[in-house]
């Protein structure tokens, strides 16, 4: 799959960024904190390659689940797109573990507050991450040879809905908090 992703700093606090989503008739599916161990490869630097590996540790309310998510390096220079693949782990020390053995190592940590709204087929986050700052996001899924224009196109139209037409952020958070 293809991730089409586009995310932007919520140039407000985040309750009024919720109105605006319901205003356009986004749905709110829930609330979850994330803490993302973000990995690089003994083989090449993925700072380099724009490539990420990490280990996501996703609570709810009733819940926790893990996934270990690979992300390739990004397609296009206006957003974020590139390849996700994701499975989901029963624990996340093992899986951990078995990097380190191969000789990847930790990098960092990314812990985030997150509210994920749905609307027709985008999915819209609005992020509180630690040290870094609030954002949205707004991403669409499709296939390799999937409609990725259109989809930039559905994110850009729904930005410009809530009154987002500019802070538009390609680096992700680990860039962001300067790693």
């Amino acid at each position: 799959m293809i991730e089409v992703e586009v995310k932007a700093r919520a140039p407000e606090d985040l309750l009024k960024m919720e109105d605006k989503l319901v205003k356009i008739g986004a749905k709110r599916v829930k609330k979850e904190y994330q803490e993302d161990l973000y990995f690089n490869a003994p083989h090449r630097d993925f700072a380099e390659t724009d490539e990420a590996l990490r280990i996501r540790k996703v609570r709810d309310n009733h819940s926790e689940k893990i996934f270990i998510t690979y992300k390739g390096a990004k397609m296009d220079n206006v957003s974020k797109t590139r390849e996700e693949i994701e499975v989901g782990v029963a624990d996340p020390v093992k899986v951990a573990d078995i990097f380190k053995n191969l000789s990847f190592r930790p990098v960092a940590t990314v812990r985030k507050n997150r509210i994920i709204y749905s609307l027709n087929e985008l999915v819209i986050t609005l992020d509180k991450v630690e040290g870094v700052g609030s954002f949205m996001e707004i991403e669409k899924e499709t296939e390799e040879d999937g409609d990725i224009e259109g989809a930039l196109n559905d994110i850009f139209d729904t930005y410009s809905q809530i009154g987002i037409e500019e802070g538009f952020e390609r680096r992700s958070y680990l860039e962001l908090m300067g790693i």
